[in-house]
């Protein structure tokens, strides 16, 4: 891992702990890289390969619910310690955070203390929970905030604080013509603990989701793809899956690593006939693409305690949010999967028509098309340090 302190150029800090930042921040990394910054800090796969000198093992950054975090709790310490470190430094520009906000939070308030520049793409989702989050940034000239989605913008706004809208990745992305195919896709997580929580339940409606399509549907039955956010998640998932069947992997469930790029990953969604994923950006993704899906979401007994009493949005898929209306189905598995919400789960599947969901792909395309490209937005937030 890059040691900042071993050189004495100056950087700019860049800090995204998941999936979807490392999406994000890909291109706006390559942006500052192109225009002669030095970039360090926390990033995927991605940001690596556009330049980003990592300053801690990517693997060990995402987490999921309280319940995940208490056991990391130590180690997660660790980390921000480096982070912060680079962060006050003298040779540290500017800071970029992406989404994070157990790390970028306080990164904000150590950056509106020191006055130090920063921009802070997909900030908390306070529409959803804990609007008080947004008083940290009033009065800090010094951080700029730059939102995706306009309940997002208005939440802030109501709060005082103002915000740039930014065109999300997903808006881009060009539909490459692909014969569908009956097979369904499962998306249990892009962080470990809670894709494994997710897992057994997930496959518990995949096989149920088989033995109704075999009574509609004549021919082979459709095979089972559980997708693997990243490569680190392969082997594991593999493993859960061997030990639900007594080690013996039936052939029609496979374990397949998702694509990087977000265009090939679209592309690689549309081909499917149906899909059952975790909350977070994959609910964009699958109503992106215009595939039947539902979301579904096995908690932690203290993320499912919290949230009951400090979530206030009604829905939690990003889809119903930003239309305010429940365009897809999504379900809490608060307990063991039983049959009533496995049959649940399966008739949203097989009732969901086609066209609607490409109705909805079109509107939330379109939603998602507004503001400034990461790259400019970036742009215009280094254009302060090359004046100097």
């Amino acid at each position: 891992m890059q040691n900042v302190n071993e050189e004495n150029s100056p950087y700019i800090l860049f800090c995204a702990g998941e999936d979807s930042g490392d999406m994000i921040g890909a291109e706006m990394v390559s942006t500052a890289v192109q225009q002669g910054f030095k970039v360090v800090g926390l990033g995927g796969p991605l940001m690596q390969e556009k330049g980003l000198q990592p300053l801690w093992d990517y693997n060990e950054l995402p987490v999921s619910g309280v319940g995940d975090v208490v056991p990391k709790y130590f180690s997660l310490k660790n980390v921000f310690e480096v982070l912060s470190d680079a962060a006050e430094s003298k040779k540290c520009l500017g800071i970029v955070a992406i989404d994070y906000p157990g790390f970028n939070m306080k990164l904000a308030r150590l950056a509106k203390k020191w006055g130090k520049p920063m921009l802070y793409v997909a900030p908390p989702q306070i529409w959803a929970w804990k609007s008080k989050r947004a008083s940290l940034f009033k009065q800090a000239h010094n951080i700029r905030l730059a939102v995706f989605f306009d309940i997002e913008a208005q939440a802030y706004k109501q709060m005082g604080v103002e915000t740039a809208r930014i065109k999300h990745p997903i808006a881009s992305w060009v539909y490459d013509q692909v014969e569908p195919r009956s097979d369904i896709l499962l998306l249990p997580g892009s962080r470990r603990d809670s894709a494994l929580r997710n897992l057994p339940s997930f496959v518990t409606v995949a096989e149920r989701y088989r033995n109704v399509w075999a009574d509609r549907n004549s021919g082979p039955l459709p095979d089972v793809i559980v997708v693997a956010s990243r490569e680190h998640l392969e082997v594991p998932l593999l493993v859960a899956l061997e030990s639900l069947y007594d080690g013996r992997l039936p052939s029609w469930l496979k374990v397949v690593v998702a694509p990087k790029l977000i265009s090939e990953r679209l592309n690689f969604y549309s081909s499917y006939s149906a899909a059952l994923t975790s909350f977070g950006t994959s609910t964009l993704e699958m109503a992106c693409v215009g595939i039947p899906f539902a979301a579904c979401i096995v908690p932690d007994f203290l993320t499912y305690a919290m949230g009951k009493f400090m979530v206030k949005s009604e829905f939690l898929s990003l889809p119903n949010a930003i239309f305010g209306c429940g365009v897809t189905p999504e379900f809490i598995i608060r307990h063991k999967l039983n049959d009533r919400m496995t049959d649940a789960i399966v008739d949203a599947l097989f009732q969901q028509d086609i066209g609607t969901a490409d109705e909805i792909a079109l509107r939330l395309r379109k939603a998602l098309d507004v503001g400034k490209t990461s790259s400019e937005l970036v742009s215009e937030f280094l254009a302060q340090f090359l004046k100097r």
